[in-house]
């Protein structure tokens, strides 16, 4: 049986059309207090570093979602966020209400 958490993976760079539009879209999704689970994957990654986190980092301070890193690449996640497994991932996944890909 699916959990309640929706999985959110951020995959595009800071930089890229649209990304400042991903986290609107989550704190829109946290307004309708559905479970988010955020995943920030490859090159989302880069939205861990400390010069563009700031604003991600409302979804901690205000328990809006759970925020986890997957194959950080040179960065130093965050306190808050989680590193996860590729098989903890998967599991994450095949158990979600849904999963939506950014």
């Amino acid at each position: 049986m699916p959990s309640e958490v929706w999985v959110i993976v951020v995959g595009v760079e800071p930089g890229e059309p649209g990304s400042r539009e991903m986290l609107e879209l989550i704190l829109a999704g946290a307004s309708l207090e559905l479970e988010l689970a955020v995943v920030f994957e490859g090159p989302g990654c880069a939205h861990l570093e400390p010069d563009v986190f700031a604003p991600w980092r409302q979804l901690i301070d205000f328990e809006l979602a759970d925020l986890r890193a997957r194959q950080p690449k040179s960065v130093l996640i965050p306190s808050g966020v989680t590193a996860i497994e590729e098989d903890e991932f998967g599991k994450l996944c095949r158990d979600a209400a849904g999963v939506l890909r950014l």
